[in-house]
């Protein structure tokens, strides 16, 4: 096996030129697309983590907020008993006020009826006895000093029980 050096130093100026060539028009191209595609890589990984970062800070923030509306709502709801509480308590006041005064009125009521029907009777008894003493004694005594008499007499009886 014998190599030609025309024959090889042709090959290799061939392969020098061909590497000249590939590497003008197709390796620097390549290495461009590349070097271009990794820096694509490298923004979407550190917009990527960007976006992590953010989303939890903002995952944070809601869970702050949510912590924040349930104390307002528990805050809320706690007013909202105590007015009502607050509320019941008037009422059942003002109930307590009305019924003392039904019953006070009431009571003042069957007070009057009480002495108008004493009252009554105690015209009733008076004309009765009027009418009987006429009767007994045949003769009639003057209407007012029977009145006194017997209005003596009922007050007498009144007293003593």
């Amino acid at each position: 096996m014998h190599i030609d050096p025309k024959v090889f130093a042709a090959s290799i100026t061939g392969f020098l030129l061909l590497w000249a060539f590939l590497a003008k028009f197709l390796f620097r191209p390549i290495m461009g697309l590349i070097k271009s595609r990794e820096q694509e890589i490298i923004a979407t990984y550190a917009n990527a983590e960007s976006a992590k970062t953010e989303a939890e800070k903002l995952k944070s923030d809601l869970e702050q907020q949510i912590a924040n509306m349930d104390a307002e709502i528990r805050a809320n709801m706690q007013n909202a008993i105590k007015e009502a509480q607050d509320a019941k308590d008037s009422i059942l006041a003002d109930a307590r006020l009305k019924y003392e005064d039904i019953l006070r009125k009431g009571q003042e009521d069957l007070e009057r009826e009480k002495e108008k029907t004493i009252a009554g009777l105690r015209e009733e008894v008076v004309n009765l006895s009027l009418n009987a003493a006429e009767k007994l004694i045949g003769d009639s005594m003057d209407d007012e000093k029977h009145r006194a008499l017997i209005n003596d007499f009922i007050d007498k009886i009144g007293v003593s029980k």
